[in-house]
């Protein structure tokens, strides 16, 4: 009878083990949102990690540069201001401004395209800026497209 009991808490235990040390590296996060129509907070799951973009050219994010020469080739940019809808006010209070994550990741990839119709090895300066007033809500998203060069033997820079 004794050894059904140890038996039994040694499976417990080594499945408790084998659960929690499989799932340490991914652990769910839950972050919350204020819920201005209903009052109180609205709780939201999901995974602490995005899996990175790919692009068929270089994008460099923020004040990265390319390690090799290169030349600039234009600034780019995409532009819109909308008026606002009405799932971003709430009794005249914006609730809402600026672009999902879906809208955010279709504007990086026309400005890819953009560079890639250029001949372009990639972008650099990515920027993306929202801005809103009382009626209408608008974003400016802007790169430098850039090209690698060969340097000339025997130069330095």
């Amino acid at each position: 009878m004794q050894k059904r009991q140890i038996t039994k808490f040694f499976c417990l235990s080594l499945g408790l083990f084998l659960v929690t040390s499989c799932s340490k590296n991914v652990q769910p996060t839950s972050y919350y949102t204020p819920n201005y129509e209903k009052g109180g907070q609205d709780r939201h799951d999901g995974l602490g990690f995005q899996f990175p973009e790919k692009y068929p050219i270089e994008v460099l994010k923020g004040d990265e540069v390319p390690a090799h020469s290169y030349e600039e080739i234009e600034k780019l940019s995409i532009t819109d201001e909308l008026p606002l809808t009405k799932d971003q006010t709430y009794k005249t209070t914006m609730l809402k401004r600026g672009n999902d994550e879906n809208q955010k990741r279709e504007l990086m990839n026309k400005l890819v395209q953009r560079a890639q119709d250029l001949g372009a090895s990639g972008l650099m300066k990515v920027n993306y800026k929202v801005f809103s007033s009382a009626n209408s809500s608008g974003y400016i998203i802007s790169a430098v497209a850039f090209r690698y060069v060969l340097k000339p033997l025997g130069s330095n820079n």
